[in-house]
């Protein structure tokens, strides 16, 4: 039975050839028109990148997608530029803003300390006013400096 099989290959060899031939050229045909969808599919998203980019794809003096290259390559370069002057803005902002901070804290501690030593003098000269059962001008002074005035100099 094998031998028969091989026979009749052998008697058919020249026609087993012509269907491999044909199988790999069948083969090779729908590669090639694959590969050229897909280069076709290529130069359409080239195209609208380049359109997307301002860019001329087929520009005139340049090889086919070099302006649009170019152009690509200057815009990149353009937002890496953005974000460094950004981050540098954004880090002297935020250096501003604490060193505000700083000042507005020492700022509102003073106050609070001149308010404390204030309130605590007025207590003192209250307290002699009491004992003494007089109002004098250091009463005076005091209640004028709780209210943030201040004697003439």
């Amino acid at each position: 039975m094998i031998r028969l099989l091989v026979a009749r290959l052998r008697a058919e060899a020249s026609f087993v050839v012509l269907l491999a031939v044909a199988a790999a050229g069948a083969w090779l045909y729908v590669e090639l028109r694959r590969t050229a969808a897909d280069r076709d599919d290529l130069l359409h998203r080239a195209a609208l990148i380049c359109a997307s980019a301002s860019g001329d794809f087929a520009a005139g003096k340049l090889k086919r997608g070099e302006a649009c290259r170019l152009k690509v390559a200057a815009l990149a370069d353009f937002k890496a530029r953005t974000d460094q002057i950004t981050a540098a803005t954004l880090a002297q902002t935020l250096a501003d803003h604490d060193a505000r901070q700083l000042t507005d804290n020492n700022a509102a501690r003073r106050a609070a300390e001149a308010a404390r030593d204030a309130a605590q003098r007025m207590e003192s000269a209250d307290a002699q006013a009491d004992r003494r059962n007089l109002v004098d001008r250091e009463w005076t002074a005091a209640v004028n400096h709780v209210a943030g005035l201040h004697a003439p100099r």
